[in-house]
């Protein structure tokens, strides 16, 4: 690390070492409040989606569980759809193993953990690329920003991800300078595994890195180095093994491939841009943070850091394109803008702190640094507490308990099913699926057509579950073939269980 004179604090390394270890002391811990409560506050389904994979890996590990439950926990896991390798996933389910028991909040812990280390490397990455008070902006940013407090201890893969990705970019600027065989070999492995992980990291990597080698090697140099080939190759290798073995073995991926993604008929619409832009500026905090994190670009002094920094903002805009639907809806898929937008809004805070040495008023920054971090700390604990889900596992394991593991069941419930399914332990075939094959051709606008098919599509499971109710009593169509075909199992509060073994007429 270099120091640099417009540093705010005292030039000495102990006070460095302290304020750093403060201010990710007090990111870990304030991602600690309110820890056991459900994973329902942000992203659920997905969530829930990883909770369930992560059981299915401890009780296929496990001997000592309910036959039942291994059955019922390994089915529900083998349902899910295969987004990506199940990383994150099996690090949880081991500690589920060591522990000897299911605390779902162990992916809290796991992913705030990944975060701060995640920070570390940005604070160590901003300090070379502005200045140490920069990097503390930096820092203070990417961990108490609301929404990295919210996405950034969520259960799954995304925060993990994230803080790859921010390692890369820091091991890439260390062999960017040193060209050292060391260098090359953590950079590619350490970009292997974020793309590995997601293989979204992609964007937020080649177009950075590649800025920076094209701008600074021939063509005749690109072909003779072989560290720029080495960084390649154990970049790309890891998942090309991945999505060849899942695609053309397995077939576990092969979904992955049928457009879900890739959406070039929104690109010609004036609302995905204004969408775009709202979910960006939602992520990042403001609007205004956006716009003062682009106006970074230009305040950054070294210009391989430049080219760095704009071409990983090319990278984001094409992932943009490249996820049109998923980056107007899913928020947590633009997770990595948030330390990218860290580091240049790093180099803004240089320049504001730049002004205020002049103006001999640096003891502001200091105070506006701690104002900053007391009011992260209180952000946190607010965001935590505004919602308590608590009831929501003994609510849906009561619906379950009318119904028995064994029996099949359809589910027009929250998340897909999924809250049934995790907190009631049974098995669900969401509505959603079936709905699709019902509304397909004229089926709509044929009422004996839609009851052909629905009798088809239940021939075989016991019970429909319903919660949902405001969504059941909108499918009109439904809602008449159940209450005039079926009986009902039982009704209470917010839920509604046809009994679909036998047809009435």
């Amino acid at each position: 690390m270099t120091n640099h004179p417009l540093s705010i604090f005292r030039p000495t390394t102990f006070w460095r070492i302290t304020v750093l270890t403060a201010i990710l002391v007090c990111g870990f811990t304030t991602r600690l409040y309110d820890l056991t409560d459900p994973p329902l506050d942000y992203a659920s389904t997905r969530q829930l989606r990883s909770a369930i994979i992560a059981r299915g890996i401890y009780y296929g590990a496990s001997n000592d569980v309910p036959a039942w439950e291994k059955e019922v926990a390994l089915k529900e896991k083998d349902r899910q759809e295969q987004l990506e390798p199940a990383i994150f996933e099996t690090l949880v389910g081991y500690l589920y193993l060591i522990s000897g028991k299911e605390f779902v909040w162990f992916a809290r812990i796991l992913s705030s953990f990944f975060w701060i280390l995640g920070g570390l490397a940005l604070f160590k990455l901003s300090r070379e690329l502005s200045s140490y008070g920069g990097a503390v902006i930096s820092l203070v940013y990417y961990l108490f920003g609301p929404f990295s407090l919210l996405a950034s201890r969520t259960f799954q893969p995304d925060p993990l991800m994230t803080a790859a990705i921010i390692w890369t970019w820091y091991s890439f600027f260390q062999w960017s300078k040193a060209r050292s065989g060391k260098w090359a070999w953590i950079t590619g492995l350490v970009a292997g595994t974020a793309i590995l992980i997601k293989s979204t990291a992609i964007f937020f990597l080649f177009f950075g890195m590649a800025a920076v080698v094209l701008s600074e090697n021939n063509f005749r140099e690109l072909r003779k180095d072989y560290q720029i080939w080495l960084i390649a190759a154990l970049s790309a290798l890891p998942t090309i093994i991945y999505y060849l073995y899942g695609y053309f073995i397995s077939g576990i991926i092969t979904d992955q491939f049928k457009g879900r993604l890739f959406n070039p008929e929104l690109w010609g619409h004036l609302n995905f841009y204004k969408e775009w832009l709202g979910t960006t500026s939602d992520v990042l905090g403001h609007l205004t943070i956006f716009l003062a994190a682009l106006v970074g670009l230009i305040l950054v002094r070294e210009k391989r850091s430049r080219r760095f920094l704009i071409g990983s903002w090319v990278g984001f805009t094409i992932y943009g394109f490249a996820v049109s639907y998923y980056v107007t809806t899913h928020s947590y898929y633009l997770l990595p803008a948030v330390p990218l937008a860290a580091i240049t809004l790093g180099a803004v805070a240089d320049w504001i702190i730049s002004w205020l040495k002049k103006a001999k008023m640096a003891g502001l920054a200091w105070s506006g640094i701690i104002a900053i971090l007391i009011s992260g700390v209180a952000l946190g604990y607010y965001i935590y507490h505004r919602e308590d889900y608590r009831h929501e596992p003994a609510y849906y394991a009561k619906v379950a308990s009318y119904v028995s593991p064994k029996d099949k069941i359809i589910a027009l419930s929250q998340d897909y099913g999924f809250r049934l399914a995790y907190y009631g332990w049974i098995n669900t075939q969401p509505w959603s699926r079936l709905d699709n094959q019902l509304y397909s051709g004229q089926a709509a606008n044929d009422e004996g057509q839609f009851s052909r098919k629905f009798s088809s599509a239940v021939d075989g499971y016991d019970f429909f579950i319903i919660t949902r109710m405001e969504e059941f009593r909108k499918k009109t169509e439904l809602k008449s073939q159940l209450s005039d075909h079926y009986q009902v199992l039982v009704e209470g509060g917010g839920y509604l269980i046809y009994d679909l073994r036998e047809r009435l007429d």
